[in-house]
């Protein structure tokens, strides 16, 4: 984890406090509440900040008052941080949810803190858990919306639908995919809480409200700003300055904490340098007359509302043959693709769909298609298409459920990089590090680890330049075709489409006006 200077001293700062607040006072021979000294003694040997009007030990009250901050703080940014992470995941990803929760958060907002807090303490005494429970109860809102407008734009993001679609528990979804994400808000969330608190407590404590027989930093403040001596006197020295100093250099320290940006562990898939490569079988070429049909449609419509974007369209494509959708943007090529393979909710789809024979709509969870097994999608941009913040041998491994161990996992996905040319090495790299043409042969790589019958390409190339283009294009259909797979393929290309397809079909405003046959 890499840190700023400025974090670096904060976290010294924080950790000095800390020790104190743990250790001193086991260590401590005088009890903060003893009157052990005569009034208004100046610092020395015996007593390091002196003692207050009615002769108790000021350091010994400093060190006492950290254990109460400390435990203040740390407990109410622990409550509200998870109340705002929690609350703000499930409202930004539950439409269901969002309307109450986002609701309780606008109203909670809308009050006045402060005035609530100052209520609570009088009427309940003031004692340190309803203290803790009113501020955690309260501070929570804010970066609750925060996170949940995080959350609605990540969940629409392809890598998140993807998990969607390959029927991800939405606890795995949450915490894998979204999660990941929002720690530099809880990061922030959690420094911004625990300052509140610390302000929070010491302010209620200097008003006077509260349990008076707990010791604290505030409370060491009332005490000295209630007594005339202390500024007649030079008593103010060790009674005002030490407990204030306190509370701004924790302020402090917590603010550096939060500066700057922190980066997280990498994950590194450990690799065996020299992996058990998994050939797979060459299969044989069936005969023209034995290929079956591994996509079948009938009469398939999509429509929106009353809007219809597709009208009734039947083809066929058979087992080890390649198919491709052509037409202008708009004609409905990439809502024909996402139909096919169960993209659309199924109210929007009428007619039937079939993959290797298994129902894609109008079917229980059991009779459905598996999605990435039995059949597998390339998206169009594959940036962002993967977790930018997961590597690519992780993911692979998300996907693969045909081999059981991390060490079949890691042989199969290495295996599979190296059939599209990209060495084992990739496995460890996130996204960002790879070229557009390396994620396009990375994408295809992971459609094919699991050996699926069925490909569907929506425009597999489409943000590439021309050369690099043709390059992935070719390996694509060589692959295609060396795992005789049925490729169903959506490109703008009309001579390559009729170059390698064994039919072409074309789109014109969601109807079919040709069909060509190689």
């Amino acid at each position: 984890m890499k840190l700023t200077w400025s974090q670096r001293i904060g976290l010294i700062l924080f950790a000095v406090y800390g020790l104190t607040a743990l250790f001193g006072p086991l260590i401590m021979t005088s009890s903060p509440y003893a009157i052990d000294g005569d009034r208004l003694m100046h610092p020395s040997y015996d007593y390091w900040l002196g003692t207050n009007a009615i002769g108790q030990n000021l350091f010994s009250q400093l060190v006492y008052g950290a254990r109460t901050t400390l435990i203040i703080g740390i407990t109410v940014a622990v409550i509200s941080t998870f109340l705002s992470a929690a609350l703000g995941l499930v409202a930004g990803y539950s439409k269901k949810l969002d309307p109450v929760l986002d609701g309780l958060a606008n109203m909670l907002l809308v009050l006045p803190s402060l005035l609530l807090i100052l209520i609570v303490a009088s009427f309940t005494g003031g004692g340190t858990w309803q203290l803790i429970l009113t501020l955690s109860l309260l501070t929570w809102p804010g970066y609750m919306k925060l996170i949940r407008a995080s959350v609605l734009s990540l969940k629409e993001r392809e890598f998140v639908r993807a998990a969607q679609l390959y029927r991800g528990k939405t606890g795995y979804i949450l915490r894998r995919h979204l999660l990941p994400f929002l720690w530099p808000l809880i990061r922030t969330k959690f420094v911004v809480s625990f300052q509140a608190a610390v302000a929070m407590e010491a302010s209620i404590s200097f008003l006077g409200i509260g349990d008076p027989s707990t010791v604290s930093w505030g409370r060491m403040l009332q005490d000295a700003f209630s007594r005339t001596q202390t500024f007649v006197t030079d008593a103010w020295l060790w009674m005002i300055l030490p407990p204030a100093t306190a509370i701004l250099m924790l302020i402090i320290a917590l603010a550096l904490i939060g500066e700057g940006k922190m980066t997280g562990h990498r994950f590194e898939a450990k690799i065996d340098r020299k992996p058990s490569r998994i050939l797979p079988n060459k299969p044989q070429e069936p005969k023209a007359d034995e290929k079956t049909s591994a996509i079948s449609v009938r009469n398939m419509k999509v429509t929106y509302g009353e809007k219809t974007i597709v009208h009734p369209i039947s083809f066929e494509v058979k087992q080890g043959s390649i198919t491709s959708l052509v037409g202008e943007s708009g004609s409905g090529k990439t809502t024909v693709a996402r139909a096919v393979y169960g993209l659309l909710p199924d109210e929007s789809v009428e007619g039937a769909i079939r993959l290797n024979g298994l129902p894609i709509y109008a079917a229980g969870d059991s009779g459905r298609m598996q999605r990435w097994i039995d059949a597998a999608y390339i998206f169009q941009d594959p940036r962002s298409s993967f977790n930018p913040i997961m590597t690519i041998g992780r993911q692979f491994f998300e996907a693969m459920r045909l081999h059981t161990t991390q060490t079949q996992k890691k042989a199969a996905a290495i295996a599979a990089l190296e059939e599209v040319q990209l060495g084992a090495h990739v496995v460890n790299m996130y996204p960002h590090q790879l070229s557009g043409g390396m994620l396009s042969r990375a994408m295809i790589a992971l459609a094919l680890v699991n050996k699926p019958k069925v490909l569907i390409a929506d425009e597999p190339t489409g943000a590439l330049d021309p050369l690099v283009k043709r390059e992935v294009f070719d390996l694509l259909v060589n692959k295609v075709k060396e795992h005789q797979m049925a490729l169903l393929l959506i490109t703008h290309d009309l001579p390559a489409a009729r170059h390698i397809s064994d039919q072409t079909i074309v789109l014109h405003a969601g109807k079919r006006l040709d069909e060509q046959t190689a």
